[in-house]
């Protein structure tokens, strides 16, 4: 019988009442072209036809419910209903008129007489069709049935179906007209609607890859922070000093690395949220050239800045426009041979902001400068060997200034002629007051404390260890949950930094199973690659008291440990940093 989603109020006959068939007496496909044809109604059906192209350039999913009712209205059908094959079971995709409750039900191939249909590829006309197929014994009876197989790539995939539950109704060849055509609509709604699935599923794979991605590389990053730490504190040996400069740049670039990957997939499934604020665009600029005067100094450019010579002001993420700006500088100079011209450049033009940059590097060729934005796109390498990257950087780059209302094109006269990428964002009235520039957080002196340090990375606990101990704190290691657990018991740690992500039991089990045993004698902070909102709220249900994510700045680790009083009394509310 047809497997019910939902509670229903057709009346099942019980299979006593019927008589049973053999397909053959079932089967009266020859006789349509024996009936009198009805005067069609074409400027309805055209209608009709109209409403679902329409709904399927909306959604194609939809589409197919509408076209079941479409088909009850022309054909003046009983019930209407599409049937999809889904390996060896029928499911009833769309339905429409008395039967409209079945929808999503299942019925098995061999039972339906929608396998029929499949199996001969053919149109199909039945009368009486519960006889040779049970399962479709129900009140109002199916009297006589219409399918109509549609395809995909010349296969068939399911049928588009009519039914009338009167023996006056009589479908003729009119109503197999209109339902051909319904299937023609079918499959392309079908082939539209599997396209977009699978367009989805690419998207969030990929998103999932990103985000994994900068998952994985944040464990060795944290490490290299760490380490570098280490070095540089006083003590250090002078001779390292040169190795310092080298391990701090790049873990700093790694970073920069992950932090966009990341924030590109929180732009991707609109989840990345911006801080506005009056902000002074001076500020903005000199931030990104602070960030990205290394490497512009280390290839010999010539950087010029043009400010107008009164203030600014935005209303803005000013985090995320100095992103936006380190990306745009870093791309010139790293698209510029050696020595070359960059030019960054603002001004107004009505209640807009324009800003410029340009360079002398290699430029883009005419037909690429629509696609530099895109994702992954690597112009550079396919013109300069040595210039390469993730190709993330200018989709960032566009998705943050979309958020902030503007818009970014780039401009070439072709290769070797240099690039320009000009932004337009919108301008904010003169704030009131002017604005405080935050300070510095100061060095924190920290009274010792017993640490129970729980992660599986080998180099990033050993290095973590360290700065901790140099702190003045004592510091015991575990490598997974159980070890945690006993740590627990012998070692009586005041402050717990737990990774989320250990082998066996994680991180959220060892997390209950110590509040579970100590209360809220202890204070246990998270360590994990993921900074989203929801991974959040898990750590604050799964009881710890903040959420750090890695690579760990010492100076913020330092502040949270001397918060820790402030944390154990647990109010409720998670304290994060990222």
């Amino acid at each position: 019988m047809v497997t019910e989603p939902v509670q229903h109020a057709v009346r099942r006959v019980d299979d006593a009442d019927q008589p049973t068939a053999t397909l053959g007496d079932v089967d009266i496909s020859s006789e349509l072209s024996t009936r009198s044809v009805r005067r069609p109604d074409y400027e309805r059906e055209n209608r009709a036809f109209a409403s679902l192209a329409l709904e399927m350039s909306k959604n194609p999913r939809n589409m197919l419910q509408k076209l079941v009712e479409v088909a009850v209205e022309l054909c003046r059908a009983g019930t209407a209903g599409i049937s999809l094959l889904e390996g060896d079971v029928f499911r009833w995709e769309a339905v429409a008129g008395v039967f409209a409750s079945y929808r999503n039900g299942t019925m098995p191939r061999t039972a339906s007489p929608c396998g029929i249909c499949i199996d001969r590829d053919a149109s199909e006309l039945m009368h009486l069709p519960d006889r040779c197929f049970p399962a479709l014994r129900a009140d109002p009876r199916f009297v006589e049935a219409l399918l109509i197989p549609f395809h995909f790539q010349d296969r068939p995939v399911g049928t588009v179906w009519i039914v009338a539950h009167s023996e006056e109704r009589k479908f003729d060849r009119t109503d197999e007209r209109v339902l051909r055509a319904l299937s023609e609509f079918a499959s392309a709604g079908w082939q539209m609607w599997k396209a977009r699935d699978t367009a989805e599923e690419a998207s969030r794979r990929k998103d999932e890859f990103l985000a994994m991605l900068g998952h994985e590389l944040r464990n060795p990053l944290a490490a290299i922070v760490s380490a570098v730490g280490i070095l540089t504190r006083k003590g250090a040996p002078g001779g390292s000093q040169r190795a310092v400069e080298i391990l701090l740049r790049q873990s700093h670039h790694l970073t920069r690395m992950v932090e966009d990957l990341v924030d590109l997939c929180r732009i991707s499934q609109g989840k990345l949220a911006l801080k506005r604020e009056q902000v002074e665009l001076k500020s903005i600029v000199a931030d990104a050239v602070e960030t990205t005067r290394e490497r512009i100094e280390r290839r010999g450019h010539q950087l010029s800045v043009e400010l107008p010579p009164e203030p600014i002001w935005l209303e803005a993420d000013a985090l995320r426009l100095a992103q936006v700006l380190t990306n745009l500088l870093d791309n010139a100079a790293k698209y510029t041979p050696e020595k070359g011209q960059i030019q960054l450049r603002t001004w107004r033009e009505n209640d807009q902001l324009l800003v410029s940059v340009r360079d002398t590097g290699i430029g883009i060729p005419r037909e690429r400068l629509d696609s530099v934005f895109n994702l992954f796109e690597q112009l550079g390498s396919s013109l300069d060997p040595s210039a390469h990257g993730l190709g993330v950087g200018l989709s960032l780059v566009r998705g943050v200034v979309e958020l902030h209302g503007g818009s970014i094109v780039a401009a070439s006269e072709g290769v070797g002629t240099g690039s320009e990428f000009t932004l337009r964002l919108p301008l904010s009235p003169k704030p009131l007051t002017a604005a405080v520039p935050s300070e510095p957080p100061a060095s924190v002196a920290l009274p010792p404390s017993r640490i129970l340090l729980v992660e599986d990375h080998e180099d990033l606990a050993e290095s973590l260890s360290l700065s901790l101990s140099f702190d003045g704190h004592s510091v015991r290691a575990a490598r997974d949950g159980p070890s945690a657990l006993e740590a627990l018991k012998s070692f009586e740690p005041d402050i717990v930094l737990l990774d989320l992500g250990l082998p066996g039991m994680d991180g959220y089990e060892v997390a209950r199973q110590m509040r579970g045993r100590c209360k809220d004698a202890i204070t246990i902070v998270a360590l994990t690659g993921y900074g989203q909102d929801h991974g959040r709220r898990q750590t604050a249900a799964a009881g710890f008291d903040a959420h750090l994510v890695k690579p760990i700045e010492l100076d913020e680790l330092r502040h949270l440990l001397a918060d820790r009083a402030a944390i154990g009394r647990r109010s409720g509310a998670l304290t994060t940093a990222h």
